[in-house]
């Protein structure tokens, strides 16, 4: 398990900017457009909040969020919802989940046919994921795969009893974030070191991800401490 451990979470997130910044130029050496997977949470938003004032060249990523609450766009439960009040200017590169206006099943469906369209199948990907940030819950869920459910190996997949409201989600499935050559999990606070210990062990959902050249953890000095 590659870690970097920070102060506090502002520095937690100071650096994985920083890091974004230096993955950028060495990414841009060989290609023009990326693809890069958002999270929401408190660090995630402060992430992308961060990133809105970075001054980065962003030109020709394409980001998406790793899961999103199935409620209205602009309902303040939603992730994109969140990301874009602190970085409005986002939107034009942010690939948007399927507004609440039907039912969660043909939702699914249907962003998960749209994003096989871009990568491909999620089986044998055309286009990578060039980094998926995620953080982890006290629990060790990632995006809104949550400990002990099962889901299909598509792009998308549905939750529709979370143990976290809103209850109905869609999220990026398991062999979707492992389709990521790297991944960046940005995670503080003691209350998440228990959770920390047993992805350590190999279990909960936080453990059954890793990104095909880099898996890297973010720990602000709480959790360290705590473990």
């Amino acid at each position: 398990m590659e870690k970097k451990i920070l102060a506090n979470p502002q520095e937690l997130i100071s650096e994985a900017i920083s890091d974004f910044g230096a993955l950028l130029l060495e990414l841009r050496q060989l290609k023009e457009q990326l693809t890069v997977l958002l999270t929401g949470g408190t660090l995630g938003i402060e992430f992308v909040a961060a990133l809105g004032k970075s001054h980065l060249d962003l030109t020709g990523i394409t980001f998406i969020f790793g899961d999103e609450r199935f409620v209205p766009l602009n309902d303040a439960d939603r992730n994109e919802h969140q990301a874009l009040a602190t970085f409005p200017e986002l939107e034009g590169q942010l690939i948007r989940y399927p507004d609440a206006t039907g039912d969660l099943s043909s939702a699914r469906r249907q962003f998960s046919s749209q994003l096989e369209e871009l990568l491909g199948p999620v089986e044998s990907p055309i286009r990578s994921i060039d980094l998926t940030i995620l953080g982890m819950g006290p629990d060790g869920h990632i995006a809104s795969l949550f400990p002990g459910r099962q889901h299909e190996a598509t792009w998308i997949v549905k939750e529709s009893d979370s143990p976290k409201p809103p209850s109905q989600r869609l999220s990026f499935s398991y062999e979707g974030l492992r389709a990521s050559e790297r991944i960046w999990l940005l995670v503080s606070g003691a209350s998440k070191a228990d959770a920390l210990r047993e992805v350590a062990q190999g279990e909960l959902p936080a453990a059954r991800v890793n990104g095909l050249s880099q898996t890297r953890w973010y720990l602000d000095k709480e959790i360290s401490d705590a473990l």
